[in-house]
């Protein structure tokens, strides 16, 4: 027993970091579907992804989450429980960190997404509006059927609410 554990603990050294991460990967999508997620790249002046806002780039990540539900909504609700300092290595910002900021419904007709945020969201200053608007935006557009995207904070219009504390 011993000999054999030592061999397939010796076979997992050898193997590359990237075959870990292909393995978690892969675990991952047979329990979730894969989806972006749009993070700010901070005054990268449009380099890592479309240019936004004051100078920033929004850049996609990939994450996984449940098959259970709505992907639109699933993908709102992981944008929101991601921490400020976000992305693959920690250096992406998000503009949406806000722990009392909850997703309320999310609905998809003819093309036009219509999603209602909850609760308080919080904005860092002038620059953080439009990166709020644009991670919002691109993450529900990712899906085919999402042409066009209105968010509301607390029944208010998104631009209304972010001009009224920017």
């Amino acid at each position: 027993m011993r000999i054999t554990t030592r061999l397939i603990l010796t076979a997992l050294l050898l193997l590359p970091p990237a075959a870990f991460t292909q393995a978690r990967t892969a675990q991952g999508r047979a329990r979730g579907r894969e989806v972006k997620l749009f993070l700010i790249a901070v005054d990268d002046g449009g380099r890592a992804g479309r240019k936004v806002g004051c100078n920033d780039s929004l850049v996609a990540v990939s994450r996984v989450v449940p098959r259970a539900g709505a992907p639109l909504r699933a993908a709102l609700e992981e944008l929101l429980r991601l921490p400020a300092q976000a992305g693959p290595d920690g250096k992406l910002h998000n503009a949406l960190h806000q722990p009392k900021l909850r997703v309320r419904s999310v609905v998809v007709r003819r093309g036009e997404a219509v999603v209602h945020l909850r609760g308080l969201l919080v904005t860092g200053g002038t620059c953080d509006a439009p990166r709020v608007q644009a991670q919002l935006e691109e993450t529900a557009r990712q899906f085919p059927s999402v042409r066009r995207v209105k968010v509301y904070v607390n029944g208010t219009p998104l631009a209304a609410y972010l001009s009224e504390r920017g």
